[in-house]
């Protein structure tokens, strides 16, 4: 949709970060910050598969070694 120049939109920078380095997006409003929190929603149960688990941790580890490019 904005990518045919129909409109603008509010998107994380990593979803966008290539449309934004090759040209095909414009920031509009560089300095505008929207809180997005990542949450993990399981039931009890679900946290005692294995894939899950490691899923959860692994996100966890994951964005605490690499925070948001635009949290200063």
């Amino acid at each position: 949709w904005c990518l045919d120049g129909r409109g603008v939109l509010l998107r994380s920078l990593w979803d966008v970060r290539t449309d934004l380095a090759e040209g095909r997006l414009v920031q509009v409003l560089p300095d505008y910050r929207q809180d997005a929190d990542i949450w993990a929603v399981h039931t009890s149960p679900l946290m005692s598969s294995a894939k899950v688990r490691v899923t959860v941790e692994f996100l966890r580890d994951y964005l605490a070694l690499h925070p948001s490019p635009v949290n200063h």
